[in-house]
């Protein structure tokens, strides 16, 4: 015997107060748009590849481990304050790529079998094509 509707935890992500699934644009795919008490709006953007899952998944690991927060708490603690982060990745956390010290923007780059180049050309993509813009 269950509940008559039941739902899955597919993601999980601590983010702020209120969510709304919307279309960017008129005939794009659905996203989910959050805002803050604190006045923050963010966007959750589904990824439609596998390659572009491990891409960015990759990619936030390395900077995970390259970038300390200013206030030198670990980023995965923080996004997972309440519950553990699950099959979400931290664009926010990915766009700081462009604003890292040369030399690390190549390390980075060289563990992704990719140049600082092709990796900020991937992120401007996913960013265009995921919302639509």
């Amino acid at each position: 015997m269950g509940a008559l509707h039941k739902t899955r935890l597919i993601a999980q992500f601590h983010i702020g107060n209120f969510i709304y699934k919307v279309s960017m644009v008129a005939s794009g795919r659905e996203v989910l748009l959050y805002t803050c008490l604190h006045g923050t709006v963010g966007v959750l953007v589904p990824l439609a590849s596998k390659e572009d899952v491990d891409f960015i998944s990759t990619l936030e690991q390395h900077i995970r481990t390259e970038q300390t927060s200013l206030v030198g708490r670990d980023h995965l603690a923080w996004r997972g304050y309440y519950v553990p982060v699950k099959s979400v990745v931290d664009g926010d956390l990915c766009e700081t790529f462009a604003r890292l010290p040369p030399g690390k923007q190549s390390a980075i780059a060289g563990e992704l079998d990719r140049t600082v180049g092709e990796v900020l050309k991937k992120l401007e993509q996913l960013r265009v094509t995921a919302s639509g813009f």
